[in-house]
């Protein structure tokens, strides 16, 4: 999903396109991995844009409960934020924190109809990380 395409569908659901919510979305379309709320607000001050943390939780707030962004919760860390369209699993470090996605392939899809079917649930969204030590951490 490009930027535009992003805007639009918010704007399609009543949103409003801030300068801040667009350089939060263009902040992440640009990065490989996800992001933490400290990291966002670095890319703001590297644009010489004054913000502050709760702005950027805000708008994440925004943008997860109306399905662009996706949470990923980390144990006594903070959370990092990745767009729902790119939705990843991830490797994260305990001790680092470091979030490297996974490829797991097909499977995962075929289990999750077959728990669809099997329990008479429609799931939405769902969430697999992997906690562990990073090499640099072993």
């Amino acid at each position: 999903m490009s930027l535009i395409e992003l805007l639009e569908a918010i704007k399609a659901r009543g949103g409003r396109m801030t300068r801040t919510r667009k350089i939060v979305l263009e902040t992440m379309l640009s990065s490989s991995r996800p992001l933490s709320a400290s990291e966002i607000v670095s890319v703001f001050k590297g644009k010489k844009t004054p913000i502050n943390r709760t702005t950027v939780y805000r708008e994440l707030s925004f943008l997860i409960t109306n399905g662009f962004v996706h949470e990923v919760r980390l144990i006594g860390k903070p959370s990092l934020f990745e767009l729902a369209h790119q939705h990843r699993h991830h490797l994260i470090c305990i001790k680092c924190a470091a979030a490297k996605p996974v490829v797991l392939g097909k499977h995962l899809d075929s289990h999750e109809k077959k728990i669809m079917r099997h329990e008479k649930f429609k799931i939405t969204s769902h969430s697999l990380e992997f906690y562990g030590l990073c090499e640099k951490c072993q």
